[in-house]
């Protein structure tokens, strides 16, 4: 059997090239970056998403240097458009802002709840506790009563629980 030359150099097909069902050459632009063993399923999204002939003329026209990267780009593109067609990868970006966005929120929530019990709990005039008669005044308003907010602490730990899941 002879020994066929390939871009891969072992004598196999690059993933692209056997998933194309199509001879490797020196010169394929595919074979540094799809092996023969796992690259062909990889490869399939790309196609199907992509097209083999656009993202060689892609690899084609970009630096040596920037190639892993794009084809690393292109591989996680196609693998977000196949679970999310219309999204993509942007599906994910906005689930992980709208959890940083519920984080944040919940930690402000927390802080101001911790900042309203420091601050009704301290023996020192408003003024000097960082505090004013407003914000007590706004406190007592959010909780519905005329009694110091830290009476009601708890009150305030579940309506910010209640924000966070909304």
């Amino acid at each position: 059997m002879a020994s066929s030359t390939s871009g891969t150099g072992v004598g196999s097909p690059c993933g692209a090239c056997k998933f194309l069902r199509r001879r490797c050459t020196q010169e394929c632009v595919f074979a540094p970056y799809f092996d023969s063993e796992q690259s062909p399923a990889q490869f399939a999204a790309i196609h199907k998403v992509f097209g083999a002939s656009n993202v060689s003329k892609l690899l084609a026209q970009l630096p040596v240097h920037l190639r892993c990267d794009a084809v690393v780009t292109v591989a996680y593109e196609a693998q977000a458009r196949i679970r999310d067609p219309v999204y993509g990868c942007v599906a994910h970006i906005f689930a992980l802002q709208k959890q940083q966005v519920s984080m944040l929120q919940a930690q402000l929530m927390q802080v101001k709840a911790q900042l309203a019990y420091q601050a009704s709990s301290s023996t020192l005039p408003p003024a000097a506790n960082g505090g004013s008669d407003g914000d007590r005044l706004l406190m007592q308003q959010v909780m519905g009563c005329k009694e110091e907010p830290h009476h009601h602490f708890g009150e305030l730990h579940a309506m910010a629980q209640r924000l966070m899941r909304s």
